[in-house]
């Protein structure tokens, strides 16, 4: 019955041996789930960092002045006005001047008609609101965007401020608002807002587009970085320990043991950037979801626990499935990986504050925690394997174990039987005397109520201090200590 146990040919009495088994990969997996720590912990902290530098106010009320640019709208009247030149609205056709002075001056009344203005052509408002759940532009991209030149336009006062966060297009179609607030706008003016509006909306959209790709590509590629170098150092340390330890054990050279470690070093680098640039990006891009389950996730760093966890039991996966190992060596295998996975945090947390050197210290701390825990788990392993049985035994052994089982089952049909009957009769007798003394308490009859309560306390095994109202009363005067 254990063939499936058997992925590869074993002889039925081969003893498992999986110390030996577990040193030819304890340098690389201690290494590589140290380092693939050490990525993932590098990634949830340039997560974090990065929900800090793309966040938005959280509300355009109030937070205006953070994407508005007095310079950018003064550039565009100094420009157009710098030569002289005749300026018009390009939208009214009246021709503008530079200051309110000189507006009030020529025009006197009519001093808005004419007086120029420099505004966003998409309204501030409506890019934030467009903006505001996107994780790859800072206030800063939004800003650059909303008051590049394609987004600024110079019209009359008369023009700009009824406008408000309309859009060009909903402001020159609604003739009902435009009459009410006194604006003309001619024909071919109507036009070119239309034009103006759809060019100043692909503009930004194309701007903030590529600074949110150039954002994501920058973060991903620093956290890399950092990944690269934790990831590394904290592999070359834990495996340089050990091969320092082959080495005075003669089990390596020394050419040997500098090989394997720039070996492993160098997988564990190149892992570190791409789990850490990975994982801050696809983390960072998760916050923004609409499902609040999404969010809690990628906030929990979930993503990279379970690559992490991934990359570390692949091999023993891989070599299972190839029929490398059996069953029994794979499962063993994995709970040994799994138990220095999971106590991989506090034991790098605890050499850090040892060891304060940056890095080095969690890596002495992961490799010693890894160590204690690889030595419980495998006598854990060995106290529980009956490897010293022959096949004969462990066969016994099983069918003692079935008729054990039965027996219990048998054992608990028979109890579930007892307790019904044995819950009836008192169900039967808290059913009467309850009865009882609703009657009594009706009719008045304290010597029949005290009588059902009686009936409950003797079912129940306890002590009868009165059987009436006489014995109740001589009961109650008693001065002498009553222990119930």
């Amino acid at each position: 019955m254990f063939d499936f146990l058997m992925r590869k040919n074993h002889d039925s009495t081969d003893v498992l041996n999986i110390s030996e088994k577990d040193k030819k990969n304890d340098d690389s997996c201690v290494a590589k789930i140290g380092s693939g720590y050490a990525a993932t912990k590098t990634a949830q902290i340039a997560t974090e960092q990065a929900a800090k530098t793309f966040a938005k106010p959280e509300t355009y009320t109030g937070n205006r002045k953070i994407y508005d640019s007095g310079t950018a709208k003064l550039e565009a009247k100094r420009k157009l006005f710098q030569n002289g030149n005749i300026v018009t609205d390009p939208y009214t056709g009246e021709q503008l001047v530079l200051t309110k002075h000189e507006a009030k001056l020529l025009y006197g009344e009519h001093w808005s008609n004419h007086l120029a203005e420099s505004d966003h052509v998409k309204p501030l408002e409506r890019i934030y609101n467009e903006t505001k759940n996107n994780v790859w532009n800072t206030t800063e991209d939004i800003k650059v965007a909303a008051n590049s030149p394609d987004n600024i336009r110079v019209a009359s006062r008369k023009y700009n401020n009824p406008k408000r966060s309309r859009t060009n297009k909903e402001y020159v179609e609604d003739t009902e608002y435009l009459q009410k607030k006194g604006v003309y706008i001619t024909e071919e003016g109507k036009k070119q807002a239309i034009l103006d509006g759809e060019l100043a909306d692909s503009s930004i959209r194309q701007q903030l587009k590529h600074s949110s790709f150039r954002n994501a590509a920058k973060t991903g590629h620093d956290a890399g970085m950092k990944g690269a170098t934790e990831a590394g150092i904290t592999a070359l340390t834990m495996t340089g320990i050990m091969n320092i330890v082959a080495v005075l054990n003669g089990e390596k050279s020394s050419e040997e043991a500098i090989a394997d470690t720039a070996k492993v070093g160098g997988k564990a680098a190149v892992t570190g950037y791409a789990m850490s640039s990975s994982l801050t990006v696809a983390s960072h891009t998760l916050s923004s979801s609409s499902s609040k389950f999404i969010q809690s996730l990628s906030k929990s760093n979930v993503p990279g626990k379970i690559i992490t966890a991934v990359i570390v039991t692949g091999e023993t996966l891989k070599q299972w499935g190839n029929g490398e190992l059996t069953t029994q060596e794979c499962m063993i295998e994995l709970g040994d990986k799994g138990l220095n996975f999971a106590t991989m945090g506090w034991s790098m947390a605890a050499g850090q504050a040892l060891i304060p050197i940056p890095v080095v210290g969690g890596a002495v701390g992961a490799l010693v925690g890894s160590m204690l825990t690889s030595t419980y788990y495998h006598n854990l392993i060995d106290t529980l394997q009956t490897k010293e049985l022959e096949h004969q035994e462990r066969q016994k052994i099983i069918a003692e174990c079935h008729a054990a089982a039965e027996q219990t089952k048998a054992f608990r049909i028979q109890l579930e039987s007892y307790l019904n009957d044995y819950f009836q009769d008192y169900k039967d007798c808290f059913d009467s005397a309850l009865s009882s003394a609703k009657f009594a308490y009706q009719t008045g009859d304290a010597d029949g109520f005290i009588a059902s309560a009686n009936d409950i306390t003797r079912k129940l095994g306890g002590y009868i201090p009165y059987e009436n109202m006489e014995e109740f009363k001589k009961y109650m005067k008693n001065d002498s200590i009553d222990i119930l």
